[in-house]
């Protein structure tokens, strides 16, 4: 491993993560990976990458670093004003930094999250598979202010790689995603069941963990103990306050919420991006 880069300034939340970490769920242990997969997968492909490659997963920028090392990178993701040495730079396109330049992750403008990947991916320590970043579980590499990021030694790419601008996401303010029927979707009321189909919901904050979504309270036909079921990337729970979580990467193996559905996975990169008061739509998937 060579040093690449030393964050200078750190922003709202950034971690490194890989495809996850499979295999141990049945422990208690979330698969964790990138929240937008959509984006993260494109980098790889951008690189010419393996699938199990490392990037630096941003919150909301707000990061810069300084470069140790010369290397190529390409950045992905929400819409954000990127500079290299205070000149703009373009996102999803590739990129070199040479030793001494200075790379700034400014506010995201569409979506919320953005992917910094280096040319053969960032290298931390493996941890139970995985250099996915967990820190309620006390696995992987936390960056913060001084931290440095490694990598790999890597050729050069002969040309500039990018994802022409036409195929690239749109991070919209109001996202209509498929779900399936979870195991308790019959337990709402019917009311609370057209509501959750029809109305529109908010997206009022969260994390890795979680996103909380407000809109009609959904209210169950009779208050009652249900068994814990496994959870997964994507579940929606309703809590007693009847406004739903959308689980997302982090989030725990086993809830004791009703499951009211689950997102498809197809559209978990749109959920993932959510800005806070965007507006979410959900349409039941046929089976």
């Amino acid at each position: 491993m060579k040093p690449l880069l030393l964050v200078t300034k750190q922003g709202v939340y950034g971690s490194l993560q890989d495809k996850g970490r499979y295999g141990y769920r049945a422990f208690g242990i979330p698969l964790s990976g990138p929240m937008d997969n959509r984006s993260f997968q494109a980098a790889q492909r951008i690189l010419h990458h393996h699938h199990d490659q490392t990037s630096f997963e941003m919150f909301v920028g707000g990061f810069e670093f300084e470069a140790l090392a010369d290397c190529v990178y390409v950045l992905t993701g929400g819409h954000s004003t990127c500079l290299v040495n205070h000149v703009p730079i373009e996102m999803w396109k590739t990129f070199h930094l040479t030793r001494g330049d200075r790379l700034a992750i400014k506010g995201v403008h569409q979506g919320s999250i953005v992917y910094l990947t280096p040319l053969g991916g960032f290298r931390t320590n493996d941890e139970l598979g995985s250099q996915s970043c967990l820190p309620l579980g006390n696995l992987g590499t936390r960056i913060t202010k001084g931290s440095i990021l490694y990598g790999q030694v890597s050729s050069s790419l002969k040309y500039n790689r990018g994802l022409y601008a036409p195929y690239r996401p749109n991070f919209d303010s109001s996202i209509t995603v498929r779900l399936f029927k979870g195991p308790h979707f019959h337990l709402f009321t019917e009311k609370s069941q057209q509501q959750f189909l029809q109305n529109p919901f908010q997206f009022i904050g969260g994390n890795r963990m979680g996103y909380y979504i407000k809109g009609p309270a959904l209210q169950l036909q009779e208050m009652k103990d249900i068994l814990s079921e496994a959870t997964q990337f994507g579940t929606i729970q309703v809590p007693q306050s009847g406004d739903p979580i959308i689980l997302m990467a982090d989030a725990q193996t086993v809830g004791g919420y009703p499951i009211v559905a689950t997102v498809h996975e197809e559209d978990l990169h749109k959920v993932a991006q959510m800005r806070m008061f965007n507006t979410i739509h959900f349409v039941l998937e046929e089976t």
